[in-house]
């Protein structure tokens, strides 16, 4: 049994493409090619790689492990092909990495510059674009390390390391009758009006980890796409939010707010480093300034 790149390449794109029609155009083949190969691989191995199931592909045992092994190995030969441009480019020290959470951009900046004061040999490369999926653009070899704190669901071939634990907390008017309380707890939110960041829900922290199966709680939650403006209806009493410590410190001194914790850990949001192999000696000098950041 001779198992080659390319058949785990053609699992792999067939998956992810989910018809032989996709893959087809994305491996630049007919589809009778294309089925051929997939035969062929099935008739070498003598096992089934995908179930026909009402026209869909449905992997079979084999299949999920061919599917696997190819994840892993197809990651790897991208990040071959990274550190052998790397080599090329002999002296040229560079990080290039993302943060799943835009407000992340907040502190990222500082930590970067003070970086730079004491490694200016290094370049650090911000990749934006990759925030919208971390995790995909690091498999792809677009950037070397993400910052992210959602783990669930990954891929096996994604290397996590902690990185650092910041607290989520309420921020409310000094109007608002929860502001005499020193604690909160998610039932003293009941029939508050939410006001949180305008981003798709699955990506949304306080609903997926602090509010979870709790929402019918609120009375209503308001998106809004930028800090200043959620921290402005807050300061009016029109709702409180939940944000991170960190973002809502600049605000508090010139607004009429206040913040309060929770009672519970649920206000706590680990974060990790996401990477595809041992984390380099330059990137690890990175991540120190990041944790120095947060436990000065």
């Amino acid at each position: 049994m001779d198992i080659s790149l390319r058949n785990l390449k053609l699992v792999n794109v067939i998956v992810k493409e989910g018809s032989l029609t996709k893959a087809s155009e994305k491996l630049f083949l007919s589809q009778p090619a294309l089925s051929h190969q997939l035969k062929k691989l099935e008739e070498d191995i003598g096992l089934k790689v995908f179930n026909r199931l009402n026209k869909k592909l449905i992997l079979t045992e084999a299949g999920e492990v061919l599917f696997k092994t190819s994840e892993k190995l197809l990651v790897s030969l991208t990040m071959l092909n990274t550190e052998l441009d790397e080599i090329k480019r002999v002296g040229n020290k560079k990080i290039s990495l993302t943060i799943e959470c835009y407000t992340c951009y907040h502190w990222l900046p500082k930590v970067v510059k003070e970086f730079r004061k004491n490694n200016p040999e290094i370049n650090v490369e911000i990749n934006i674009e990759a925030t919208k999926n971390p995790l995909q653009n690091l498999m792809e070899g677009e950037i070397d390390i993400a910052i992210v704190s959602n783990i669930k669901n990954v891929v096996p071939a994604v290397h996590f390391e902690p990185l650092i634990t910041d607290e989520m907390v309420v921020i409310l008017s000094k109007e608002n009758h929860l502001s005499e309380l020193k604690t909160l707890e998610l039932s003293d939110l009941r029939d508050e009006n939410l006001i949180l960041y305008d981003i798709p829900e699955k990506k949304n922290y306080v609903l997926n980890h602090i509010l979870k199966h709790e929402r019918n709680l609120i009375k209503s939650i308001q998106k809004v796409q930028l800090t200043e403006a959620i921290v402005e209806l807050v300061a009016a009493n029109l709702g409180i939010s939940i944000m991170a410590k960190w973002a809502v410190m600049p605000f508090l001194e010139k607004r009429n707010m206040k913040m309060l914790p929770f009672q519970a850990d649920q206000g706590k949001r680990d974060w990790f480093i996401a990477s595809l192999d041992k984390i380099s000696e330059t990137e690890s000098l990175f991540i120190e300034q990041i944790k120095k950041e947060f436990n000065p």
